[in-house]
């Protein structure tokens, strides 16, 4: 790495899985070393109570990085080189209701997939490209590595709207599944040979096997694609 350590952002720091993340952050300081954590919400309560208990673990067991957390844009994106947004537009309120609406109508989804995924996205696009503007204001050099849902949608619209932009767009669900179904199966997730195209949170998996022509690796059994033929989610 060209510079000895990092100062990161972390946009949705009001997040119960933003403990999580700064967990591994701490983890992998051998590999990614950090030496600034910035929590960004715009929500100042909610942030409060996530932030302060940090707070007192970063003082305990990693004083030497700077911690701090704020509302304000200027101050969060400022000076920094890696944002981490994990954001939820309309925080679980609205996630209720696009899970509850659609089944009115009789039509099954979640929060990522079917009509509730769609109107989670339409929301989710304004707030990922607000974060991804206040850091081109502030640290056009900086990266940011989004996890926000769905990701599928969030993805092409930032690829639409921000193609220039310094962002990648990620989900860990594929390799999660992958490694459980491989514990499952008692091998590895790199010698099983799964492949998990996806679209948002739907994920297909397959794998294959040198005894068999076909198999499954988690999720749903899908035919095998003849080599060359396999299109990315």
């Amino acid at each position: 790495m060209s510079k000895k350590s990092y100062a990161v952002t972390i946009a949705g720091g009001g997040s119960t899985f933003t403990p999580g993340i700064a967990l591994m952050l701490l983890e992998e300081h051998d590999r990614f070393p950090v030496d600034k954590i910035t929590f960004y919400d715009n929500d100042a309560e909610r942030q409060e109570i996530v932030a302060k208990a940090c707070e007192i673990y970063f003082r305990e067991n990693a004083p030497e990085i700077e911690f701090n957390y704020t509302t304000d844009p200027e101050t969060a994106f400022t000076g920094i080189d890696f944002v981490l947004a994990h954001i939820r537009v309309g925080k679980y309120a609205m996630r209720e209701k696009d899970e509850k609406i659609p089944l009115k109508y009789g039509v099954l989804g979640q929060e990522t997939c079917g009509p509730g995924g769609i109107a989670y996205g339409m929301r989710s696009i304004g707030g990922v490209i607000e974060i991804l503007d206040y850091m081109e204001k502030w640290s056009p050099n900086a990266w940011m590595l989004n996890y926000s849902n769905p990701a599928a949608i969030v993805a092409e619209a930032c690829r639409v709207l921000r193609p220039n932009s310094k962002i990648i767009n990620i989900c860990d669900m594929p390799i999660d599944l992958m490694d459980k179904s491989a514990t499952a199966a008692m091998r590895s997730a790199t010698s099983s040979g799964c492949f998990a195209p996806r679209r948002s949170c739907r994920t297909w998996s397959a794998s294959r096997d040198a005894r068999s022509r076909s198999g499954v690796c988690g999720g749903r059994r899908r035919a095998r694609s003849p080599p060359g033929k396999r299109s990315a989610a």
